[in-house]
């Protein structure tokens, strides 16, 4: 495929809402149906999953009425931790979600993400870096060991790999080796910094097998954010990677670190507004947790931040006038009500080193992914849980 064929001069919207909306709603919530019956060959039993697929949908989201869909490389998203639709991979995550309401094969606890750190390399010096420690001027895994450690998982099953660092454009042709390398059935993302994302290397990178691309974006103020960053030019870097993913069709959202000092209803509405200029589809808060270079910092949310985030999260996820604006994801509103589903329960992280973890924020290591037995590890940390939320989720 050539360059001009396959960059967009000017991206269309990313949102669908109104009555194509409603149109794609019923498409999907057919297919799961359907999907339902085959496997269970039982209409009532197919019923009663469909029913409960939903109030999954409501606990990990919120319990509002779906206003819009971000759409990009012809599929349809909801959420950035979950496939899109129609896609092998969203037929997995279906099938795998129905397997843990009305088992029908082995392994009901079917993990369904990997965030895997892909190098330990980054230009930036960012004040909240988990991966500190790991930071280094050489990589600490070779192509080959990455590629063991993801077919590894990928033969025990998985439906997303979120693809990390330090910064993965360090080591852009490995990164596009991986994808190349992977089985079908997996959707792949990029959580960068936006570092020398040129149209080019967005265009390899999707034409590789990426879905989508994560963007730091840690205020909407240019010298607030690069100050946050330690780089002057990262800004600047984070608005032409947006830009080039978009423009090549790759799903798009903005990674927030929500300080204390940037929680307010305006500095939140200002991202909001921003991310849409940006053509981002979503954007997703997550909060400071005293892991990497906040390790012995006080910078976890005081109640009455979290009461704004709250705010903030049910405003946008169930106004109609927001139906035109990007998805706002916020983890930790769901992590309070039903606890965490990281640890091995849905989703773990793989560090620089290989070491397996809990999640980037809970960094308790629990055996190497390179030579280890991942049925063992991921048993041994659902016992252990989350050291952040005080329960793990069982949904």
């Amino acid at each position: 495929m050539s360059t001009k064929a396959a960059v967009r001069e000017t991206p269309g919207p990313p949102l669908v809402w109104g009555p194509k909306k409603d149109l794609v709603l019923l498409a999907i919530a057919l297919h799961i149906f359907w999907t339902a019956l085959a496997i269970y060959r039982d209409p009532f039993a197919a019923l009663k999953v469909y029913k409960e697929l939903i109030g999954k949908r409501r606990l990990f989201q919120g319990d509002f009425p779906v206003l819009r869909y971000v759409r990009a490389g012809g599929r349809y998203f909801w959420s950035v931790d979950a496939p899109g639709w129609p896609s092998a991979s969203f037929r997995s995550f279906l099938e795998n979600e129905m397997n843990r309401i009305r088992p029908f094969r082995p392994d009901p606890g079917h993990l369904s993400t990997m965030v895997f750190a892909v190098s330990s390399r980054c230009p930036l010096r960012c004040e909240h870096c988990f991966e500190w420690e790991n930071l280094d001027g050489k990589e600490l895994l070779s192509l080959e060991q990455l590629k063991a450690i993801l077919e590894k998982f990928q033969r025990r099953g998985l439906d997303q790999i979120q693809l990390s660092g330090g910064e993965p454009l360090c080591r852009l042709d490995d990164v596009v080796a991986l994808l190349a390398s992977a089985r079908p059935g997996t959707d792949f993302w990029l959580l960068t910094s936006g570092w020398a994302l040129t149209l080019e290397k967005a265009l390899r990178l999707k034409e590789a097998g990426l879905t989508g691309v994560n963007v730091s974006l840690d205020h909407w103020d240019e010298g607030r954010h690069n100050a946050f960053r330690g780089n002057g030019r990262s800004f600047r870097w984070a608005r032409e990677a947006a830009a080039n993913s978009r423009k090549v069709g790759l799903a798009l959202c903005l990674d927030l670190c929500a300080t204390r000092d940037f929680v307010t209803a305006e500095d939140l509405w200002r991202y909001l507004y921003l991310a849409r200029d940006w053509g981002a589809g979503f954007i997703r808060i997550l909060e400071p947790r005293k892991v990497g270079r906040y390790a012995d910092k006080d910078v976890e949310l005081a109640p009455e931040h979290l009461d704004v985030l709250r705010a903030f999260f049910v405003q946008a996820s169930s106004a109609r006038a927001c139906r035109e604006l990007p998805i706002v994801m916020y983890p930790g509103y769901y992590q309070r009500i039903i606890g965490c589903v990281g640890a091995g329960h849905r989703y773990l992280y793989v560090d620089s080193r290989g070491a397996l973890h809990p999640c980037p924020f809970c960094q308790e290591e629990a055996g190497s992914a390179l030579v280890d037995s991942l049925d063992e590890a991921i048993e041994g940390m659902k016992g252990r849980g989350c050291h952040v939320f005080e329960t793990n989720a069982r949904v």
